[in-house]
């Protein structure tokens, strides 16, 4: 009996499928949370058992071994066949949806009935006696299930009340999720199963242990003892990484759940990738950490190694299945399931009980701000996700609307003798635009020092550098195809790293570079302390009062500008850096630059958060 074209037996996908369902169990326990007394695993087991029984039909077979057309759902015939066995209604969900909508089986099952082929007989009858019956009840008495005799069930009630958006506002909401848990849980068995992927590995203590060479921070060690959602506001390259990730052992030390890094940049994707990976400052185990963006093929490529008989695609594949316990992100990898697309009752389901690390994550616009957070603060309490949010360059109104709606208590800060311990950048305002400054700036390059330029748009940022001498020179922006940028993010964070980088808003946040000093476009000043993060980010690295300055901003706000930032926001952080200018930046001075440029304003604007939640409620 046969349940792939590639001559893999029935009785043996179903054993796969049951062999992912225990790593899935290791992975996922907080999936019995919704499922009271009822062991959830066991009725996984059972859907898993039935899924593909309905293969077993003549039409079926003859598919499978000579090509020969078939046009019925098996999944309909697997479910009649459970229906002998069990009135549990989640369970004959999932086996009816672990391919098609209940949209879609609606249609198919109307055609079905209006066919003329069958002579007013019902075809589900006909079908029905096409099952090999005595090999369905061999297989189920090896199962331990009793012996029956099988008969038909119907199974249209199940799948009108699921496509009646009537009835499906009213169905209680924690049936809603034992459903989709259940559903979601049948297919990612049967999708790893079907890639030949039966481990769902997890993270566990020892691949933390790369914590444990370096002296912790305070900020660090009360990150590494917490176990509620966190709010971390350091400096720039004081650890913030290592806090998260120590944090995160912490959590796992209490239960297992997925983890997701979310940061909004692709090239910061990237690195990260690399960073947590690596046996020095990571889990060492490149099969632990995945990532997911738009541009992501060609660093899968590039990066992960590929096994024997493995296809790119596999690979991309991989990193989107349920298989990597660590995943790297932008925020629309997590979002997108918010808004119901296809596969999201999967997407709830890697998210239930994980725990998300966020990176500056207000420096996305102020509306996707907002929809992050309230889709966040959904998640805590519908999946009873946990949180840890952190920033160097956050606004004090920002950190009290993060405290109120994710309702953190615990608020992290680095203690004052390190704040005043970081003297890293002297700042001064050059005039003109950023290219009356070539001459200063190739006269820093013919100096040796190494020298990091940042504009705000692709033109600006070619133009000068091809207008700039360099032996080691590299241009870094978003327009680069991927297969390109991922060779030029290599240059970049290799020891040989170049003399000059000439790049846009890319280099932000968490590329690990060290730069001698920065020229810069002006821009708000959140996005130019993060550009200021990549100059003097070794621990070493201390200015005296008599150095020169590291950190150039070019005062000239262009039209342009205006375009890709709040022009008041650039004028009010030039005013504000005059006022520091050839000055040791203190750090203990941010908040209070930051808190005179951003101008607060109510979260709950325009109703996002009742919409958002409403349309939640209701998937």
């Amino acid at each position: 009996m046969l349940a792939k074209t590639d001559g893999l037996s029935l009785r043996q996908h179903i054993e796969d499928l049951l062999c992912v369902s225990h790593g899935l169990e290791c992975a996922f326990p907080i999936l019995q949370a919704y499922f009271d007394d009822i062991d959830f695993w066991s009725h996984l087991r059972q859907a898993i058992i039935f899924h593909d029984l309905g293969k077993t039909t003549k039409g079926f077979q003859s598919f499978m071994q000579d090509n020969k057309p078939y046009r019925f759902r098996h999944e309909i015939m697997s479910a009649v066949i459970a229906k002998n066995y069990t009135d549990n209604e989640p369970i004959i969900n999932a086996i009816l949806a672990h391919h098609k909508s209940f949209g879609k089986l609606k249609e198919l099952l109307n055609e079905y009935e209006n066919n003329k082929k069958y002579n007013q007989d019902r075809w589900i009858d006909k079908e029905f006696q096409e099952l090999d019956i005595a090999w369905i009840e061999n297989f189920l008495s090896d199962k331990k299930f009793e012996n029956k005799s099988l008969n038909v069930y119907e199974i249209n009630t199940n799948i009108k009340k699921w496509t009646s958006k009537r009835i499906n506002r009213h169905i209680p909401e924690l049936e809603k999720f034992q459903n989709i848990f259940l559903s979601a849980s049948l297919s990612i068995c049967d999708h790893n199963a079907s890639a030949k992927i039966k481990e769902i590995p997890t993270l566990k203590a020892k691949h933390f242990q790369f914590l444990e060479r370096h002296k912790p921070h305070k900020h660090q060690e009360l990150s590494w003892g917490s176990s509620a959602n966190v709010l971390l506001i350091a400096p720039t390259g004081q650890g913030k990484t290592e806090s998260a990730l120590g944090w995160l052992k912490n959590q796992l030390a209490n239960r297992q759940g997925r983890a997701f890094y979310i940061l909004p940049f692709t090239a910061s994707i990237n690195a990260m990738t690399k960073r947590v990976s690596s046996q020095n400052d990571g889990f060492g185990d490149e099969n632990l950490v995945g990532l997911l963006h738009g541009k992501a093929k060609f660093f899968v490529d590039e990066y992960y190694e590929k096994k024997d008989g493995q296809s790119l695609t596999d690979l991309i594949d991989i990193n989107k299945k349920i298989v990597k316990p660590f995943k790297i992100i932008t925020p629309f990898q997590i979002l997108k399931w918010a808004f119901g697309v296809k596969g999201f009752e999967k997407g709830f389901t890697e998210l239930a009980g994980s725990y998300l690390i966020f990176d500056e994550i207000h420096i996305y616009d102020r509306e996707l701000f907002v929809r992050i957070l309230f889709f966040i603060e959904w998640l805590i309490e519908k999946l009873k996700v946990k949180a840890f949010v952190m920033t160097a360059t956050m606004p004090t109104f920002m950190q009290e609307h993060i405290k109120k709606v994710l309702n953190i208590t615990n608020e992290i800060r680095p203690d004052n003798e390190l704040i005043t311990s970081i003297k890293r950048h002297k700042i001064k305002l050059l005039d003109g635009a950023i290219e009356d400054c070539l001459d200063f700036i190739q006269s820093k390059i013919n100096d040796g020092k190494s020298v990091l330029v940042v504009c705000n748009t692709v033109a600006k940022a070619q133009e000068l550098f091809g207008n700039l001498t360099c032996n080691h020179k590299t241009l870094l922006h978003s327009s680069f195809n991927a297969r390109d940028r991922t060779e030029k993010e290599k240059s970049i964070l290799s020891k040989d790293k170049p003399q000059l980088l000439v790049g846009t808003q890319a280099v932000e946040v968490s590329l690990n570079i060290d730069y001698d000093l920065i020229i810069t476009e002006p821009a708000p000043l959140d996005a130019l302390l993060q550009r200021f993060g990549r100059v003097y980010r070794e621990k070493w690295r201390i200015l005296n009062d008599e150095d020169e300055p590291n950190c150039f901003v070019a005062n000239m706000i262009e039209d342009v500008h205006s375009k890709i930032y709040n022009k008041n926001l650039i004028e009010k952080t030039l005013k504000e850096l005059q006022k520091i200018e050839n000055q040791i930046v203190n750090e203990n001075i941010v908040q209070e630059l930051l808190d005179n440029i951003y101008e607060p304003f109510e979260l709950n604007d325009n109703g996002i958060r009742e919409s958002l939640r409403n349309y939640l409620d209701n998937l």
